[in-house]
């Protein structure tokens, strides 16, 4: 008994699974509203993260596309942590794909709809949401 005991104290500092789709959505939209576009970025798997910037037109690393393409209610809450308390995920598990929607905030709006693979034991985004989906290939100019 004391054995197990000492094990479990043990199992408590080793690090858990991996985060579910709902954590990776969660980590997603944190990072977006923090304006740390580049780890947004790196929660997506490689193949989506080069065929976004592929359809950009190749020239734009994937952190400058956020700024390019979040509608600008959302750039104007980036780094505004405390409106993640009213995002709504609602997460949609398949096996290994999951599909989430997101909504109660200019970022979530923006955002709208992600999908999900797990990749070797993690959850990636398979996609990057609805700004990014419909963003110019061009950057908008300002109006005069």
């Amino acid at each position: 008994m004391v054995a197990a005991l000492a094990l479990g104290i043990v199992g408590c500092g080793s690090s858990g699974p991996p985060p579910g789709p709902y954590n990776t959505v969660s980590n997603y939209l944190n990072s977006i509203a923090q304006g740390t576009y580049g780890g947004a970025c790196n929660l997506a798997d490689s193949r989506t993260r080069e065929a976004l910037i592929k359809a950009m037109g190749g020239r734009v690393s994937c952190a400058r596309l956020f700024v390019r393409c979040l509608p600008s209610d959302a750039l104007k809450l980036s780094r505004d942590q405390s409106q993640l308390l009213y995002a709504t995920i609602l997460v949609s598990t398949h096996r290994k794909k999951a599909d989430a929607s997101v909504s109660g905030t200019a970022v979530a709006r923006a955002v709208g709809r992600v999908t999900l693979a797990k990749e070797h034991g993690t959850w990636v985004l398979t996609s990057y949401g609805t700004a990014l989906a419909r963003c110019p290939r061009k950057p908008r100019r300002p109006r005069r």
